[in-house]
């Protein structure tokens, strides 16, 4: 092989795993808006207002508050989730991460 097939087979290969790449987002993104969806089902507008308010602040949380409130809802332990809801929902959240944070040590 000469230098031109090996850099031709190289860039095949960062074709294939940039395809590959973005597959895979691209199914994640299809799971994260599946999940929006069900949980919308069962909120308020108010509360979806204030879900889209902390999406635009902490990302990772509302992903996390979704998945909860879907989870919940095909589990049939949730109606509706209204403003009043989803502050208790995002306090037991807090709770847990707080719980999980503090790391003590013997002497």
């Amino acid at each position: 092989m000469d230098e031109n097939e090996l850099e031709e087979l190289r860039q095949q290969k960062t074709e294939q795993l940039q395809e590959e790449g973005d597959e895979s987002g691209d199914r994640e993104e299809e799971r994260r808006e599946s999940t929006k969806q069900k949980a919308y089902q069962y909120m308020t507008q108010d509360a979806i207002s204030r879900l889209g308010n902390i999406r635009a602040a902490q990302p990772q949380l509302a992903d996390r508050v979704t998945s909860q409130i879907a989870r919940l809802g095909e589990l049939g332990q949730l109606r509706e989730v209204d403003d009043d809801t989803l502050k208790q929902i995002l306090r037991e959240l807090q709770n847990e991460k707080q719980d999980t944070g503090n790391i003590s040590f013997r002497r």
